[in-house]
């Protein structure tokens, strides 16, 4: 098991990445699994600012630190990679390459490149706003509080994501790919990526009817269906979104501004005379998601809003 054989799928959830994850591990080089968000069970040792928790963990964070402070025999970071490298080993087992795919990796990009430097880490991006249509459609969101479950994807990824990947752009260990190419393209951009890891490509690849590594609990919920990947995605499309998400992504839409979404990919901008918009600002209230953080207080003044949407549906 070697470092740079490590592959990370790193985008906003409803970006395309477990159809990469089975593209690219549709072979006999490669080996994944489901989502194991492993990296993210051990945020505390790598992002500590990012985690939260029922006792002070501003203090936990400072003891420990004096702790290796006061031991400096103790090589912290490459025990942990050590470690962390170990969990990694079943998915070694007969495969040169494995892939651990986790969307929400992008909160963890800068520390997973530090611990992992010689590691290879493909940046998945996607329209935003689809993104964010997708999520409703997918999980069947009905609610913007439900939505809000979701906000931190939808505020901070893609500006997270887009300041990582500009900021490795001469990374060789950094790809870069957009969804719209993938599916627009796949045999094509897929052999580029093969190319670029270094895995053989064969003609079959597109195929991923076969491939079963990628199954799993989490990630996709439309995974395990026995649907082709075209039909549910016709499907999915076909939905329609009420008055009050499509009142959403238009404040969604300006919140992100037309200079970025340009910057971030190229993606064109509807022109619209309503900036802010309620449902958005409705969004906005919500301190962290739709289960936890709720202000009663704002939720009873903003209520009132949603059954007014409601009536539009």
């Amino acid at each position: 098991m070697k470092e740079e054989n490590l592959i990370f799928i790193i985008s906003q959830p409803r970006s395309g990445s477990t159809y990469l994850q089975n593209l690219l591990s549709n072979n006999d080089e490669t080996n994944t699994c489901s989502e194991p968000w492993l990296l993210l069970y051990f945020s505390n040792q790598l992002k500590p600012n990012l985690f939260e928790a029922k006792f002070d963990n501003k203090i936990a964070i400072a003891a420990f630190s004096d702790y290796l402070e006061k031991h400096p025999s103790i090589n912290f970071n490459e025990e942990q990679k050590t470690f962390l490298l170990n969990l990694y080993k079943p998915l070694f087992e007969g495969y040169k390459f494995a892939i651990d795919k986790t969307p929400r990796y992008w909160e963890i990009m800068d520390e997973i490149i530090a611990l992992f430097p010689n590691c290879k880490m493909i940046i998945l991006k996607r329209n935003p706003l689809n993104v964010a249509k997708s999520i409703i459609k997918t999980w069947n969101i009905n609610s913007i509080p439900k939505l809000s479950y979701y906000k931190r994807d939808l505020l901070f990824g893609p500006k997270q994501i887009h300041a990582f990947s500009e900021k490795h752009s001469t990374n060789h260990n950094v790809y870069t790919l957009r969804y719209e190419d993938l599916i627009k393209d796949t045999a094509e951009e897929i052999k580029k990526v093969y190319e670029w890891i270094g895995i053989t490509y064969h003609l079959g690849v597109p195929d991923t009817s076969n491939n079963k590594k990628y199954k799993g609990k989490f990630g996709d919920p439309y995974q395990n269906s026995e649907k082709p990947f075209g039909e549910i995605k016709t499907e999915n499309k076909q939905k329609a979104l009420n008055k009050m998400f499509k009142d959403f992504l238009i404040g969604y839409e300006n919140y992100l501004g037309s200079e970025f979404l340009i910057a971030y990919g190229n993606y064109k901008v509807i022109e619209v005379k309503q900036k802010q918009t309620r449902a958005f600002n409705y969004f906005m209230h919500f301190r962290n998601n739709g289960k936890n953080g709720i202000n009663l207080k704002k939720e009873f003044k903003y209520l009132f809003k949603e059954c007014f949407y409601r009536l539009f549906k």
